[in-house]
């Protein structure tokens, strides 16, 4: 950052120049005035930027204004250089680069390199071998290190053991502003650290700096200087690509032992030398996860596949029994034989789709109308053999003239599925009735069937075919209903994923996480270290990086009493076993240390799905024992008082039988009592599942 200094009697003035500022008299309007000096214009001359050089200009001023003795170009202005000497009138300023009035010695920064600080002399020719032999020894050693974290430990220490500090502080800067320790070495008391004046100082003015003399130093101040007592001390800042990411920095204790220009030379070069290896250490890190990732996924494909291979292999074998059995069974009596066929020719259909499903199995499937008359004599020919052979019958309705949406796929072998295990409990004679309704974008094949029959249970596959087909089913009073789409609007939509929250401010776990959302079935959503307000979206799962937030306790809490996340589990991953008690007391479920794989978190994942399965399954059930103990408290609470109703009506009546009114309360008292039967029921009857695999109690 530039200056501009003059004297002001003994003391050495200063101004900053962050932007364009205007200099002269008047102090409401320059930025760098000096009211008492008659020879100066209100508004003398202006100092701008353009593009990375800085220009003064003379504003038409009474007495001029001079650069290095040389009055300034009247149109333009002219550029600044570094130690340039600016007249206006009897006021002398001086531009910088830097911080003005430094003697190099006790106060110094913007060294040059190794080379431009050696003096010409003999002796300092081996001051800078033995510079250049200790830098490349540590840097050899820092060289050496392969990991990330390794590497910032061995920054600061090869550092220390450079130069010879006493004590060495690592610290990073923080997105939101301030700095964070990241390593220390040395005799270092909790709460009396190194200056974040000086920190602050070396980020802003992007150079390595060094004071032997902290408290006296003019460029540092604040109250955290005043707790530093140290005799001397060196600080650069740790770039990359532009970007300052933190500052090493190094002090001695005793004032007899103070730093050197040449010391800082070496400093500065070094820290250069170890911001590039971090880089590359980092970027090594990352390239090693990725390509660990790669290969777990190249190894979940391969695995895939041989699976897929398998499978195929195991079809392909089973097509050949299946046709020798199909050509036995033509031999077979006409209604047994035409059943058996009938079955066999849907295994044919499962066999020849699975083997597709195989070569095609992220493929859509083209959908098309298929008019309601041609669907009911499919069915009514693949159920004839069976209700043969089991000596019932069913009578269809007249089909209307319509159409139903075919999706694709065998969708009648996946109502067969669905159907028949119902048509096999038939008794003899039982006669089946069908009607054809339709209700709001959908065509009900409704299937009257007598009582006593259990409802259906499809297999998955069954219920996935129909799912994907839009085909409802629902199963009350003895009745089947079918609802088929009558058109492509009419389908439902695909169900959103559940969402796999990410608390993390690394992007290299996103590919992993990313990678174990796809095998759950599972959107990724990257979150902030603060909830979101609501309301959102469910999500199934919350990961917390340890290493990736600044407050892990305060993040968990914040989630967990947040109202989304409530019943969430939070899974904290690559934190140490000393944090876990306080993670557990602050909300998390579970966690995951250091070096976790692919598959300790994608089977840890699968192991709290369940468990919050098992609870949302444990709670249904004690709100239902709840209710029947209810229906069974308020069935005999309303019982007592209904038997003396009923007891005082009953002789009211046989003492005036021409009263009506009293007939009808006995009326309402029996209606009351059949309402009592029902909380019985409620209390007795087991539940029933339905094909959303949701349950109720039936009553009837």
């Amino acid at each position: 950052m530039p200056y501009l200094s003059w004297q002001e009697g003994n003391q050495l003035a200063r101004h900053a120049v962050h932007e364009a500022c205007q200099v002269g008299r008047d102090p409401l309007t320059c930025s760098v005035s000096h009211p008492g000096m008659a020879q100066l214009s209100r508004v003398h001359a202006s100092i701008d930027r353009i593009g990375a050089i800085w220009w003064v200009r003379d504003l038409n001023s009474a007495n001029g204004t001079l650069l290095n003795g040389v009055p300034l170009n009247p149109h333009q202005g002219n550029a600044l250089q570094d130690g340039d000497e600016l007249v206006m009138g009897d006021w002398k300023l001086t531009f910088t680069e830097g911080f003005p009035g430094l003697d190099g010695v006790t106060f110094a920064e913007r060294v040059g390199d190794l080379f431009q600080e050696v003096r010409p002399e003999p002796a300092q020719a081996m001051v800078l071998i033995r510079g250049i032999e200790l830098m490349q020894r540590s840097t050899e050693k820092l060289l050496a290190q392969v990991d990330s974290e390794a590497m910032v430990k061995g920054l600061l220490e090869e550092s220390l053991r450079l130069l010879h500090g006493d004590r060495g502080f690592l610290v990073l800067k923080q997105k939101e502003g301030g700095w964070r320790t990241a390593h220390r070495v040395g005799d270092v008391q909790e709460g009396i650290g190194l200056s974040r004046t000086v920190l602050d100082y070396v980020a802003q003015e992007r150079t390595a700096v060094l004071s032997n003399q902290p408290l006296a130093d003019p460029r540092f101040g604040g109250v955290s200087l005043v707790e530093l007592h140290r005799g001397s001390l060196l600080c650069a800042p740790i770039t990359d690509e532009g970007e300052i990411h933190g500052a090493l920095y190094l002090d001695r204790e005793s004032e007899g032992r103070p730093f050197s220009r040449f010391d800082l030379a070496i400093f500065q070069a070094f820290v250069r030398l170890g911001s590039m290896a971090l880089r590359q250490a980092m970027l090594n890190q990352r390239v090693l996860s990725q390509a660990e990732q790669q290969g777990e996924l190249l190894r979940l494909r391969t695995e895939c596949q041989r699976a897929a291979d398998r499978h195929g292999q195991l079809l392909a074998a089973m097509a050949a029994p299946l046709r020798r059995v199909n050509s036995w069974a033509t031999e077979l009596p006409d209604v047994s034989g035409a059943a058996i066929r009938s079955q066999l020719e849907q295994l044919m259909t499962l066999l020849d789709h699975g083997s597709r499903e195989e070569q095609l199995e992220d493929a859509p499937m083209a959908g098309h109308p298929l008019p309601i008359l041609a669907l009911q004599e499919d069915l009514a020919r693949r159920w004839d053999s069976l209700l043969k052979f089991r000596k019932a019958q069913i009578r269809f309705s007249e089909p209307p003239t319509a159409s139903i949406w075919m999706s694709g796929g065998p969708l009648v072998v996946a109502l067969a599925g669905l159907v028949e295990p119902v048509l096999m409990q038939l008794a003899e004679g039982t006669v089946v009735t069908t009607r054809w309704d339709q209700e709001r974008g959908t065509r009900v094949l409704r299937l009257s069937l007598p009582t006593g029959l259990q409802g259906p249970a499809p297999d998955p596959w069954t219920q996935r075919v129909l799912q994907d087909a839009g085909v409802r089913w629902h199963w009350a009073d003895q009745a089947l209903d079918l609802f088929f789409p009558d058109g492509p609007d009419a389908m439902p939509e695909e169900p959103p994923r559940p969402l796999l929250g990410l608390v993390s401010e690394e992007l290299n776990l996103l590919g992993l996480f990313q990678t174990v959302a796809e095998a759950g079935n599972l959107w990724l959503h990257p979150l902030e270290q603060d909830p979101p307000p609501p309301p959102l979206p469910k999500f199934r799962f919350l990961v917390v990086d340890a290493r990736g937030v600044r407050d892990l306790k305060g993040c968990i809490w914040a989630y967990r009493h947040h109202p989304s996340f409530a019943t969430t589990p939070i899974l904290v991953v690559r934190c140490t076993e000393d944090e876990t008690p306080q993670l557990i007391e602050a909300g998390a479920t579970d966690w995951l240390t250091e070096g976790f794989r692919w598959e300790a978190l994608h089977h840890r994942l699968q192991v709290l799905r369940g468990h919050t399965e098992l609870q949302q399954r444990a709670l249904a059930a004690e709100r239902l024992d709840s209710f029947r103990q209810m229906a069974g408290t308020l069935k005999h609470e309303i019982n007592n008082p209904l038997a003396i109703i009923s007891m005082q009506v009953e002789m009211l009546q046989r003492k005036y039988p021409e009263e009506v009114k009293l007939a009808k309360i006995g009326d309402m008292v029996e209606r009351i009592r059949a309402l009592v039967q029902v909380l019985q029921k409620m209390r007795e009857t087991p539940t029933e599942g339905y094909a959303d695999g949701s349950s109720i109690l039936k009553l009837g």
